[in-house]
């Protein structure tokens, strides 16, 4: 099973486009104790799995329209947290600010977590 593997530095938010940047700073917040996602404080210890998805389009027009004029033809991913018999997500973001979220979680977090999700968001070591 594959887990995050810790690093050693932190991502860089630059790398995001500025839009971006300011919305995912207002619902990811990742610190040392804890990390605030959507608003709800987990600690890291609790955090048991990470998992990227593919975000769901609707098949037919109205599915076509949001992807390509909401979303300029890119795909969006969902990232959620699961921790106890809970989860918080976060949702439609660019695959960039996925892998930032999942790469500053493995710089955070003080122990391995599981991940599922693409590859190559961020290095993994099997457990």
């Amino acid at each position: 099973m594959p887990y995050l593997q810790r690093l050693k530095a932190r991502p860089d938010p630059n790398k995001l486009a500025p839009g971006e940047v300011n919305q995912l700073m207002q619902r990811f917040d990742p610190y040392a104790g804890d990390v605030m996602v959507e608003g709800e404080s987990i600690h890291w210890d609790n955090i048991e799995e990470i998992e990227v998805a593919q975000a769901a389009r609707a098949i037919g027009p109205a599915g076509w329209l949001v992807r390509f004029f909401v979303y300029s033809g890119h795909q969006r991913y969902h990232v959620a947290f699961y921790y106890g018999n809970r989860e918080a997500v976060l949702s439609n973001l660019s695959l960039e600010a996925a892998q930032y979220v999942v790469q500053a979680t493995a710089f955070y977090s003080p122990h391995p977590i599981r991940y599922a999700g693409p590859d190559g968001l961020s290095p993994l070591i099997e457990a």
